[in-house]
């Protein structure tokens, strides 16, 4: 299942690769946030289901509209994988090397939920995501959410006992609330670690250390980050942690507006997000907005 928003063209090879996969998928659906045409078209050709989503619900809402028209048709024993419409499987085993992980994982531990390419670890007691350390990357590695775009396939059994994507968060930090609750209800998560490792290896990544909101990031984009994230420690870490995670935001807004490409309107998207997660307000609350040259679009996917 993937979701789109005007991609036509990217969207198109996506599904092109996915049907090159060794093992594709039984059924792919398309959530159209856009209403475009052509994405139905798109579709059509490559044998998806089309549903077209009549406004721009955001990943969260796409998401959970597909997720919920799949769970009406699917067995528990199904799995549902997340494709991103600009981020096609690196190979084409892709699909069958994570399908075959999720089923070692569920023979040996019966309550596995998701698996997937990456993930990460939550702090709870500061509400924050933590990177896994290079040294635990070695066979199954449990985490708390498996990152968008990093194919996450999700056991239905657990869908339907948890529930899907909370529509409310609109934009941006989904799949860690959804990954919690997964946790919470007592779900594991894990992801392969030696191909893990040997990702993070192919792109420099070996040694990083975690990383905030980052600098560059379009206003709209730091409001959902810094609003989200807050929303997400208030409902799974604590009051205190909120407000902590809110502070922080507004204050890395802030610094950011001083740093070179920066500007006013970054620093007031963070204290925007940050005070709109205190008083709990949830939803479509910015426009997000891309512009690229001399087209300025609303855009519907992370």
């Amino acid at each position: 299942m993937l979701v789109t928003y005007r991609r036509e063209a990217l969207l198109a090879d996506t599904l092109a690769r996915i049907a090159d996969q060794s093992r594709p998928p039984d059924q792919l659906v398309v959530v159209d946030n856009g209403s475009d045409p052509r994405v139905r078209t798109a579709a059509g050709r490559a044998g998806a289901v089309y549903i077209d989503a009549g406004d721009n619900l955001g990943p969260a809402g796409g998401i959970a509209l597909g997720m919920d028209f799949v769970l009406e048709r699917a067995g528990d024993d199904d799995w549902l994988m997340l494709f991103d419409d600009d981020d096609p499987p690196e190979t084409s085993e892709a699909v069958e090397e994570v399908l075959a992980f999720a089923q070692t994982c569920l023979a040996t531990s019966p309550r596995t939920a998701a698996v997937g390419l990456v993930g990460a670890r939550y702090d709870r007691s500061r509400g924050r995501v933590e990177r896994v350390p290079d040294d635990e990357l070695s066979g199954p590695v449990e985490v708390d959410y498996i990152g968008g775009g990093q194919l996450p396939v999700y056991r239905c059994a657990a869908l339907r006992d948890v529930g899907v994507f909370d529509t409310s968060l609109f934009f941006g930090f989904d799949d860690l609330e959804h990954g919690l609750r997964l946790r919470r209800a007592g779900y594991s998560l894990f992801v392969d670690g030696g191909p893990w490792l040997e990702r993070r290896r192919r792109h420099g990544r070996t040694g990083a250390t975690r990383s905030g909101l980052r600098s560059a990031s379009p206003p709209w984009r730091t409001y959902y980050s810094a609003r989200n994230l807050a929303l997400i420690a208030r409902e799974h870490a604590s009051g205190a942690a909120s407000w902590r995670v809110a502070v922080h935001g507004a204050l890395a807004g802030a610094a950011a507006a001083t740093r070179p490409g920066g500007g006013v309107a970054g620093a007031t998207a963070a204290l925007r997000g940050a005070g709109d997660a205190l008083l709990g307000r949830r939803g479509r609350r910015v426009e997000p907005v891309v512009v690229s040259k001399d087209v300025v679009v609303t855009c519907g996917e992370s």
